[in-house]
């Protein structure tokens, strides 16, 4: 893991080096070594660069979500929690293990063959292949769900899908909002307040945003711990910035 952290550290020392030439007084390398730590080591994006795969720094999987959103919900109590999800992967896996029950369908075969060595925990995993099968995923399966998560393929037509099955008091996950900006915009008109987790997250190496899409009587009310941000100001202690 020290040649990822070198290398990000020589990055970051080069693109500061240029945009504070004339600052005074000019920073330290040392000074950046807190940030890389908690980034590479604490949320464990380097492991994530190694494995190509969303895991944290133990291994363990999570969603392909930004690490604010990662955040969020780690400290969620997800246990009992009805969801469906649009698009299986990690984070299906990562919801079952918080005790949630999980549907999700998969459109891509070979992925969901992977996926179904894995699948042990969730309620159920089905594959749809064609974009009205797979929207229609959530009406074959029937009934309301707590949190809806869309993001996997055709995600207009499922988010209409998804609207007639959301329970009282349910959110939605909706992933890469920052692409799928007329999707939001559907939720938005139908009353639903936009959260915004952006930032960096695993795998990739630009930044997007993760979104959470809730009434104001979402069923997350009374769920939520108090924030412990990962890399928060204890993890520096002792450090000489």
């Amino acid at each position: 893991m020290r040649w990822l952290k070198d290398r990000i550290n020589a990055y970051v020392q080069r693109t500061v080096a240029n945009a504070l030439a004339h600052a005074t007084p000019k920073p330290e390398p040392k000074a950046f070594e807190p940030a890389l730590d908690i980034l590479v080591n604490k949320y464990g994006y380097g492991r994530t660069l190694e494995l190509k795969l969303p895991v944290a720094v133990d291994g363990k999987p999570v969603p392909w979500y930004t690490y604010p959103a990662l955040e969020y919900f780690e400290q969620l109590d997800a246990r009992g929690l009805r969801i469906f999800e649009f698009g299986c992967g990690h984070s299906s896996l990562f919801w079952a293990n918080k005790g949630a029950k999980v549907t999700a369908v998969e459109h891509d075969p070979a992925w969901f063959e992977k996926m179904l060595h894995r699948s042990s925990r969730l309620e159920k995993l089905i594959l749809r292949e064609g974009v009205t099968e797979y929207a229609g995923a959530i009406s074959e399966i029937g009934g309301e769900f707590d949190v809806i998560i869309i993001d996997g393929v055709w995600r207009n037509q499922c988010a209409r899908a998804a609207l007639p099955h959301l329970g009282a008091g349910g959110c939605i996950v909706l992933d890469n909002s920052d692409w799928y900006t007329d999707v939001a915009e559907f939720f938005r008109g139908e009353g639903f307040l936009q959260v915004d987790f952006s930032g960096f997250g695993p795998i990739n190496i630009y930044c997007w945003t993760t979104s959470l899409l809730v009434r104001s009587d979402s069923i997350l009310n009374g769920r939520l711990n108090h924030p412990r941000p990962v890399g928060g100001i204890e993890a520096c202690r002792g450090s000489n910035w």
